[in-house]
């Protein structure tokens, strides 16, 4: 038998792994999936003081947005917690799977399975809501109708409908394809998926939170250090206001856009291989 990977024992592990989402997770996913009814009881409880407007729908897809970004960023601390616990995790390091099969089921769980189970759960809640006779809900989640609008309005400023634009504009709008923006939204996405992964290899408790005061922290440090830096710059000549000036913005977008991919890429690659790294060598 492969000691590396084996399809057979990986699809125990994995459902191994799913029989316990509930137990080991279940409570968070269900509070994450509920959360959106906090936005439907303040609003209840304000519309009885004055007049308040429907919660619209792409309003909603956030809600459901936040709650699958919110899924997989809790995951791992609770799907996975003791991973890194000297006592508690010998159940762990003695599951009869290879190394590698341990982080890909990890992986499987934290970016798709636990995510996805919010994101059907949030739906579901939306649809009951939207059926009351009563409450913000009063449009289905298809019935995206300022969505549509955008895109009507892109596809026209596109097409060249609206010639009093700015041709700047014209010109971005025509580089911020679609898709751009749903793969810098998925890569942003694995983004905190490797970080939350990571941390979990390194906190013994309160993961999440500490994950995030130590993000504050760090970023709160580097303003205090590069914004003196940047505003140095701008003095001394403003270069900064005349590079701009004569640059195409064309060019200067996809600059700004693939180094903010490249950069994001980057630390989701190094945060994913540190935590393979710390499981494939955690001593317990």
């Amino acid at each position: 038998m492969n000691k590396t990977f084996d399809w057979s024992r990986f699809g125990k592990l994995v459902r191994k792994d799913f029989s316990n989402i509930w137990q080991n997770a279940g409570t968070s996913l269900l509070i994450i999936t509920l959360l959106p009814i906090l936005a439907w009881l303040l609003w209840w409880a304000l519309s009885g003081i004055e007049e308040m407007p429907a919660i619209a729908p792409e309003v909603r897809w956030c809600f459901i947005a936040g709650s699958v970004l919110l899924a997989a960023i809790v995951s791992p601390s609770r799907m996975y917690r003791t991973a890194n616990l000297q006592k508690e995790g010998i159940y762990f390091a003695m599951l009869p799977a290879s190394k590698l099969e341990k982080y890909l089921s990890m992986l499987l769980f934290t970016i798709i399975v636990c995510p996805l189970l919010c994101f059907l759960g949030g739906m579901v809640l939306d649809y009951f809501l939207t059926l009351l006779p009563f409450g913000p809900y009063n449009k289905w989640l298809w019935q995206t109708d300022y969505l549509a609008q955008t895109l009507d309005a892109y596809r026209a400023l596109v097409a060249g409908d609206y010639p009093d634009a700015d041709k700047n504009l014209i010109l971005l709008v025509n580089n911020l394809t679609p898709w751009k923006v749903i793969l810098y939204a998925l890569l942003c996405y694995l983004n905190y998926v490797a970080l939350f992964l990571f941390t979990n290899t390194i906190f013994k408790k309160h993961k999440v939170l500490q994950t995030l005061l130590w993000t504050w922290l760090i970023s709160f440090v580097l303003n205090i250090i590069l914004t003196p830096i940047m505003g140095a710059m701008m003095i001394n000549g403003n270069w900064i206001e005349e590079l701009l000036k004569f640059a195409d913005p064309v060019k200067s977008f996809n600059i700004a856009y693939w180094a903010a991919m490249a950069w994001s890429f980057v630390l989701t690659t190094v945060f994913f291989w540190w935590a393979s790294y710390r499981l494939k060598h955690m001593k317990y």
